[in-house]
């Protein structure tokens, strides 16, 4: 069976696997795994939002619960954890695994991979994107409010840029 490995869930890697799980089936004997840190897609583009409508915060994070199709749930699942390694000798990605309780075990477990997908995208400090070392949604709704607050307490708010 050919494996293809997809290293991050952002916008990239669950698109890549999205597109995968459409052009695949069971009869091509392709498993993809898609390794992310998170149990939610976290829309990025909509913090400025989220700071200043708290009711905003939840449309933000997306469970992968249903990211994938149903038809394509034998072929296509998503492994919770961090990559630490990857040996392209031996082709492995080397992970520490998140349990539900949202802590990253010590222990390193190893995918094998045909394919590999590097797909971990961007990062930055907090608050527009969550913590890389800590993995509850919680973690990045409180750094939300906590900006919302100053937000509110400020005189005067400048904006520079509009992104996107």
């Amino acid at each position: 069976m050919t494996r293809i490995v997809i290293v991050g869930g952002g916008a990239a890697g669950i698109n890549a696997a999205q597109a995968l799980a459409k052009n695949l089936t069971e009869a091509d004997d392709t498993e993809v795994i898609v390794l992310e840190k998170n149990s939610y897609f976290y829309h990025v583009i909509g913090a400025p939002r989220a700071y200043v409508d708290g009711d905003y915060t939840n449309k933000m994070f997306i469970p992968y619960d249903n990211a994938i199709p149903k038809h394509a749930a034998k072929f296509v699942r998503i492994v919770r954890g961090v990559a630490t390694h990857i040996s392209a000798d031996t082709n492995e990605v080397s992970y520490h695994a998140i349990g539900t309780d949202d802590k990253e075990s010590e222990t390193t477990e190893k995918l094998k991979f045909d394919y590999l997908v590097l797909a971990t995208g961007s990062t930055y400090s907090v608050p527009i994107k969550p913590d890389n070392r800590d993995y509850a949604r919680s973690a990045t709704e409180k750094k939300l409010q906590e900006v919302r607050g100053h937000i509110e307490r400020a005189e005067k708010v400048l904006v520079v840029g509009g992104g996107a």
